[in-house]
């Protein structure tokens, strides 16, 4: 419970810092999930909250891609490692209805101990994708986000989807965020064949 507590308040405090921005110019995100991990390696299971924090930045310069950066802390207990994504993409679509996102991503794990193996650290790169469709007439919006890859023996694949309910404040709008994410890496580095995490998250995000 610390964690979803500590998570929400990075991201409420972290927007109260940042200046508002007008949309059709610049735009910023911060927020914070917290996401309770199951964890499946080798048939053993174990479970814990994870946390995970965002912030992304889209401008109105052509041709230069807009950029995500995301951290996740995961310790289950069987999975330990800490994965910060940095993201390249480009608006294929945002309007109100509609938006869709795509990119490329580089992954950076550190300190990744998958049951009594030793730990190591590695960069991966994957395809991120995002879409967003908004309900008519209602606060409501469904999103989907991933990225997926395979590179030099290594399979990646995180993804999430859920809803977010909008509330709009002076200078920015407040969401409320939902929805079942799931990681299927099959590292090089590990001995272990596959190892899967997923359950339901839940987080704040400020949009300005």
């Amino acid at each position: 419970m610390k964690k979803v507590v500590l998570s929400i308040a990075a991201a409420m405090t972290l927007a109260a810092a940042l200046p508002a921005q007008a949309d059709t110019l610049l735009g910023v995100k911060v927020g914070a999930d917290a996401w309770f991990t199951n964890a499946k390696v080798n048939g053993q299971k174990s479970d814990d909250t994870s946390t995970s924090y965002y912030a992304s930045f889209e401008h109105f310069i052509p041709l230069v891609p807009n950029v995500m950066v995301r951290y996740n802390d995961i310790d289950t207990g069987n999975v330990n490692f800490e994965q910060s994504d940095f993201t390249a993409y480009y608006e294929i679509l945002d309007n109100d209805l509609v938006a869709l996102d795509l990119g490329v991503t580089m992954t950076k794990f550190a300190g990744v101990k998958i049951q009594h193996q030793n730990s190591f650290s590695d960069w991966q790169p994957t395809v991120y994708a995002a879409a967003e469709l908004g309900i008519p007439a209602t606060p409501l919006t469904v999103f989907a986000q991933a990225n997926a890859g395979k590179y030099d023996g290594t399979r990646l694949f995180d993804g999430q989807a859920g809803v977010k309910y909008t509330l709009g404040l002076v200078a920015a709008d407040l969401n409320l965020r939902a929805g079942y994410r799931m990681m299927d890496y099959d590292f090089k580095k590990s001995t272990t064949s596959d190892v899967e995490l997923d359950g339901w998250f839940a987080g704040v995000e400020v949009d300005f």
